[in-house]
């Protein structure tokens, strides 16, 4: 894709969730009154990454993607390696704030259950 044509998307998928509840005369409603702010900061957030989906591959701009909100999410903690990575690094993400929480939260998982999340954090991603 054209870096515009990901741009005009981008745009477009905001303004269809913008006005998902369109109600006459009062605007993006749902968007301004329900909308997470830290959900479209992280949005927001990840334009620059999404722009390289021109010259790189998906799994490329994905794990770039992860890896920089993992760094902000918990700094200063070494980057997760090994087959469970790709795991971590997303459920951190997830966890919008708590990812110390959920890094702990793992490691103290089962190793069955830690296989489990591996498998299938690499599966859908």
């Amino acid at each position: 894709a054209a870096p515009a044509d990901l741009a005009f998307y981008f745009v477009h998928w905001l303004t269809d969730l913008s006005g998902a509840e369109g109600y006459p005369l009062a605007g993006a409603e749902k968007f301004v009154l329900k909308f997470p702010t830290s959900v479209l900061q992280a949005m927001l957030w990840s334009i620059p990454y999404l722009q390289r989906l021109t010259s790189s591959t998906e799994t490329e701009v994905v794990e770039t993607y992860l890896r920089a909100r993992f760094e902000t999410a918990i700094p200063n903690t070494p980057y997760p390696d090994g087959g469970e990575a790709i795991a971590i690094l997303r459920l951190v993400v997830m966890a919008q704030g708590r990812g110390n929480l959920v890094l702990q939260a793992f490691k103290e998982l089962p190793h069955t259950a830690r296989n489990t999340l591996a498998a299938e954090c690499a599966r859908t991603g």
